[in-house]
């Protein structure tokens, strides 16, 4: 498609008129509005942590479905501030920052996990999708130690080199497994949204006995 025509089919786009009309930071809003719509995914949510926030669509909507619990927001690009949001600059695979997210709600767990994150594309499809599975597999490790149990796990995947280990990961460690794509995300994408619920009890046997030898 020539750059006339990608343009010409982004401003015909009806979310990126209305995101802008309404004041939403990106069009991605539509699209947690309808898993929430479909799945209910905030229901007695209290701590809630964004993967890759920025520029802030997806915590925007959140904060406004927790309202009295805490949401984090994490991303390697500096995020505007959204009250409420408590926004920390680094990168989900640093353990380090990993402890300092758990200690801002007291050493605990979350109870829903959000990503619409997406690596900077360069235009080769294999590596695209392998710098991808290797954030997603961070998130998944991530989701495995700071999950409650009966917690849920929302974000994108794409279809492509790496989506089927995917899914074979996501199936041995949460019960419940659900594949979503929403209206307003583009047809001719190839991005999904996986809802993961309930961290099986098999994971935690197999990582207790790793852990104990």
């Amino acid at each position: 498609m020539s750059n006339r025509h990608w343009r010409k089919s982004q401003s015909e786009d009806f979310f990126i008129k209305d995101s802008k009309r309404k004041g939403y930071r990106s069009r991605s809003v539509y699209k947690l509005s309808e898993i929430d719509q479909k799945f209910n995914i905030f229901k007695n949510v209290k701590t809630a942590i964004d993967i890759g926030s920025c520029p802030g669509g997806w915590s925007e909507y959140a904060i406004k479905k927790i309202r009295s619990g805490r949401l984090l927001a994490i991303d390697i690009t500096e995020m505007e501030h959204i009250d409420g949001v408590l926004f920390i600059q680094g990168n989900i695979q640093d353990q380090i920052l990993q402890e300092k997210l758990f200690e801002e709600i007291g050493n605990k767990k979350f109870d829903l996990i959000i990503s619409d994150m997406s690596p900077n594309k360069t235009g080769n499809k294999v590596s695209d999708q392998y710098k991808f599975y290797n954030i997603a597999d961070s998130i998944l490790e991530f989701s495995q130690n700071g999950l409650m149990s009966k917690g849920m796990m929302v974000m994108k995947v794409f279809i492509g080199h790496g989506f089927e280990e995917f899914k074979s990961d996501l199936r041995e460690n949460f019960e419940t497994v659900i594949y979503f794509k929403p209206k307003s995300s583009r047809k001719e994408s190839r991005e999904t949204y996986v809802i993961a619920k309930n961290i099986r009890y098999n994971w935690f046997m197999n990582n207790f006995f790793k852990n104990t030898l």
